[in-house]
């Protein structure tokens, strides 16, 4: 199957993102715990003058995942004829995501104990009990029924996509049918909803985005040939969405349709495994890097060193680094290999 470079490498920067804006994890101990802290230690961080805008609006780099989803899926799904049975669909959707979640939630679950120990509470404020521990086994974290963030907390956005991953593949004939039109109905009705004062939630936003990015996909097969004015269109998107208070229904379309205009200016082998190969990486990075985080505080607590030394530039390349050679390791070794195992075992023929 088609792989999209220019989407391997968005998926990896969008990662990135959200892995910068929470560097603020490594403060948090000297800082109480809260965002609303960030003031007080914004200038120690270190790279501060070049990256104060990943510090500070990393966390977008989720909004801008939600709509890549959207236009890989409708890849895979809408533009094959081939019907996918709601078991093969929703194994390959588990295969990929529950192995390393399971992994990591105990990890987390179990480091936050010692967390606790040191500081006194659990790192960033999670609401670490039975309830919602069984909440993040069932990949239902964030459907309405906690109290707040728990355990390894950036789950909470996989969680939210699994309820779109099932509302998609219940509108997917809908949407075979009457594609645009309907996408088009569709995400205004979740642009509504989203606006509205009586109906916000996180879901309805990331529905509007991932929904975004299908229509993006009808129309980047409809002006494959024409990438001029698919560029001028991802630079007038960009622009409105910034001198529009940076609306994140118009930026992640925009930035999305960006990558997309130089997809076919990726020639180089060379180049294309390495966008794969950052692409891969991406869900690793994400649910790694709590529990590689709450690991160095802890053990930086043991060796009384000083605190100082997450400002440092050293240190900051050598968290970064650490944390791509072992989420690789855990894509080739792990992830890879129990995806494979888990979709020949239950899709495997009679």
């Amino acid at each position: 199957m088609k792989r999209y470079n220019s989407i391997e490498l968005l998926r990896f920067l969008t990662s990135l993102s959200v892995l910068l804006y929470h560097y603020r994890h490594f403060y948090y101990p000297l800082n109480f715990l809260s965002d609303q802290n960030y003031s007080t230690f914004k200038n120690d961080l270190p790279f501060s003058f070049v990256a104060s805008l990943f510090y500070e609006f990393g966390f977008y780099g989720v909004h801008v995942f939600y709509t890549i989803s959207g236009f890989v899926f409708a890849y895979v799904y809408l533009s094959s004829t081939k019907v996918s049975s709601f078991k093969q669909y929703s194994v390959n959707r588990f295969a990929r995501l529950y192995p390393l979640h399971f992994i990591t939630l105990i990890y987390v679950a179990s480091f936050q104990i010692l967390y606790m120990i040191d500081y006194g509470n659990f790192q960033l404020g999670y609401i670490n009990d039975l309830y919602h521990f069984f909440l993040q086994i069932f990949f239902i974290s964030a459907w309405g029924f906690e109290n707040g963030n728990s355990f390894n907390a950036p789950i909470w956005s996989v969680s939210v996509e699994i309820g779109i991953y099932i509302l998609f593949f219940l509108l997917l004939n809908i949407i075979k049918k009457y594609n645009f039109l309907f996408l088009i109905i569709f995400s205004i009705i979740l642009i509504i909803i989203d606006k509205s004062e009586i109906f916000q939630t996180l879901f309805i936003e990331c529905a509007r985005l991932f929904f975004s990015g299908i229509i993006i996909y009808y129309i980047y097969e409809r002006f494959i040939t024409k990438k001029i004015l698919f560029f001028l269109s991802s630079f007038l998107l960009l622009f409105i969405a910034f001198i529009g208070n940076f609306k994140t229904y118009v930026f992640c379309p925009g930035i999305l349709m960006m990558f997309l205009s130089f997809e076919n200016n990726i020639k180089s082998f060379q180049i294309k495994n390495i966008f794969s190969k950052l692409g891969n990486m991406t869900y690793s990075l994400y649910l790694m890097h709590v529990p590689v985080q709450l690991t160095i505080i802890l053990l930086i607590n043991k060796l009384n060193i000083g605190f100082d030394v997450f400002g440092s530039g050293y240190f900051f390349f050598f968290y970064f680094i650490l944390l791509f050679i072992i989420s690789q390791t855990i894509f080739i070794f792990y992830e890879k290999p129990l995806n494979n195992s888990i979709r020949k075992f239950f899709l495997k023929k009679n």
